[in-house]
């Protein structure tokens, strides 16, 4: 055999090999992936629950919706029968809280003046209160001069003849003392309420006032 058979008889032997040992690989093994198909979805029904949760959300928001910008805020309680006033509509500069701070110390003025008033038609033209009262009247103005500063409506005075008679002039004058007790804790609880230094001065004015004024003044009077 010459060397040209022998050249070409060993090119044969290895394409055979080649063709052989490429279809033992495991490359010829790999299979296209199978198709997952997806899951399905599974709708679950909420409990109950959870259902009268979602009612009491959609309620919520109705009524925040309906009931105003102050109605979280303002109190609506038989003690501050001024403070259900209407202010859906108030379009100034004061916030909820200032709102309310100011309904509520005027509350507690027109009160104490009711009182104080009621006492002195039953007993007659007394002291302290005949004094006093003449005081809480100028509280009330300079109050109802911040009302007006900021535009809000004044509400009457829904005490007068609506609060108790006294038997006595030593039973009135122990009501006066609470009375002006719960006054100067009401201004210690508002005066957070604001930052604008009128309204402070007024309520550190008026404060001062019941503590250092109308406090003792009825102290002495129900000492007697």
């Amino acid at each position: 055999m010459n060397h040209k058979n022998i050249l070409t008889t060993m090119i044969v032997l290895i394409i055979v090999l080649s063709a052989g040992l490429m279809a033992c690989s495991p490359a010829s093994a790999l299979e296209e992936p199978q198709k997952v198909e997806a899951l399905p979805v599974i709708e679950v029904e909420p409990t109950e629950q959870v259902q009268q949760y979602e009612a009491q959300v959609v309620s919520v928001k109705e009524d925040v919706q309906e009931s105003g910008e102050f109605s979280e805020n303002i109190e609506e309680s038989e003690d501050c029968p001024i403070c259900m006033i209407d202010l859906s509509s108030y379009t100034g500069p004061l916030t909820a809280e200032e709102i309310e701070g100011l309904l509520l110390a005027l509350n507690d003025e027109y009160h104490a003046w009711a009182v104080y008033d009621q006492v002195i038609q039953d007993h007659g033209d007394v002291r302290p209160f005949s004094s006093i009262i003449n005081s809480e009247a100028t509280h009330i103005d300079e109050l109802v001069s911040l009302f007006d500063t900021y535009g809000l409506p004044v509400p009457e005075n829904p005490w007068v003849g609506n609060v108790p008679s006294f038997a006595t002039l030593n039973d009135a004058c122990q009501t006066g003392v609470d009375a002006e007790i719960l006054n100067v804790e009401l201004y210690d609880r508002i005066f957070a309420s604001t930052e604008r230094e009128d309204i402070i001065t007024v309520y550190e004015a008026l404060q001062r006032a019941s503590n250092e004024k109308h406090l003792p003044a009825f102290e002495r009077c129900a000492a007697r």
